[in-house]
């Protein structure tokens, strides 16, 4: 296995709900798609693996250069010389690769001192997530142009779903990305949500992101019309998976800061073979 293909591996696993959203994509198309995530996840991970800010925005600075040498043509990382040949064939925007720097520079200064606000913790899932929706959705191809927008909206659902079912994961490093202004709207401290404190606090706060965030998906449909479900089955399949791992998070009592919730892969397989074929008939994920 070379280097290229090791990094796509490790970032869909089987089991994980990437692989099976891939399971109905042509094999090339999956295989850059699986590039665009490992980009994201390379990014996300620097500043939960750096303990000192300067080397966190050293690494970062490196990524940017990277995607200046991607789009020049001569990049030296894995990742980014398996992409040399796809940011051309789908004429891939550059600006959108940085959007995600930008925004882990952002969450660098934010991330250990709280987003004061929901519309701040949003900015970051627009930039850090969104982007790559977007990217994806152009791979994907589709027919109407609020298309983008649907991607928009997406990359939104789907990271504040990946905060969300990993609080236990981020506490334990020291990150908690609970803005400010919803603590104080239930009355909870970042003691309390680092101590365990507070759990009936704790259960009302995460039935409220639950619900807000089943929102978002359910949103981002909205601005996807039905020409464009077979070609956008990757998104639908992750809407599909997303919520019904939202709705046993809800059936398990809202313990995240005790457990991480998932699907049975093949509770996850049955799921991604329905909304592919429901995508064929018209139909998306039920809200």
């Amino acid at each position: 296995m070379n280097l290229e293909v090791d990094y796509l591996a490790r970032v869909a696993k089987p089991g994980t709900n990437l692989y099976y959203s891939l399971l109905f994509l042509p094999k090339e198309k999956q295989e850059v798609v699986t590039a665009l995530y490992a980009y994201q996840r390379e990014i996300i991970n620097i500043p939960l693996e750096c303990s000192e800010v300067l080397v966190a925005h050293t690494k970062l600075q490196w990524w940017r250069e990277e995607i200046d040498r991607l789009f020049s043509g001569n990049p030296r990382h894995p990742i980014t010389l398996y992409l040399v040949t796809a940011t051309k064939q789908y004429q891939l925007s550059q600006s959108l690769f940085l959007s995600v720097i930008e925004a882990a520079i952002n969450d660098l200064d934010l991330a250990q001192s709280l987003y004061p606000t929901f519309d701040s913790l949003i900015s970051y899932c627009e930039g850090i997530s969104s982007s790559i929706s977007v990217l994806i959705a152009k791979i994907c191809g589709y027919t109407h142009t609020e298309t983008k927008e649907y991607a928009n909206t997406l990359g939104i659902a789907l990271h504040l779903y990946y905060l969300l079912r990993n609080t236990r994961q981020y506490v334990d490093k020291g990150f908690l990305y609970v803005p400010q202004d919803q603590l104080m709207s239930f009355k909870i401290s970042t003691k309390d949500i680092f101590n365990g404190h507070n759990p009936t606090g704790q259960v009302n706060l995460f039935t409220y992101q639950v619900n807000l965030i089943r929102q978002y998906f359910c949103n981002s449909l909205s601005h996807l019309n039905k020409d464009d479900y077979i070609s956008q089955q990757i998104g639908l399949i992750q809407i599909s998976l997303s919520l019904a791992t939202l709705n046993a998070i809800k059936d398990d009592g809202y313990l995240l800061l005790e457990k991480k919730t998932s699907l049975t892969p093949l509770h996850k397989l049955w799921l991604s073979w329905l909304t592919s074929k429901r995508a064929k008939w018209g139909l998306a994920p039920k809200c």
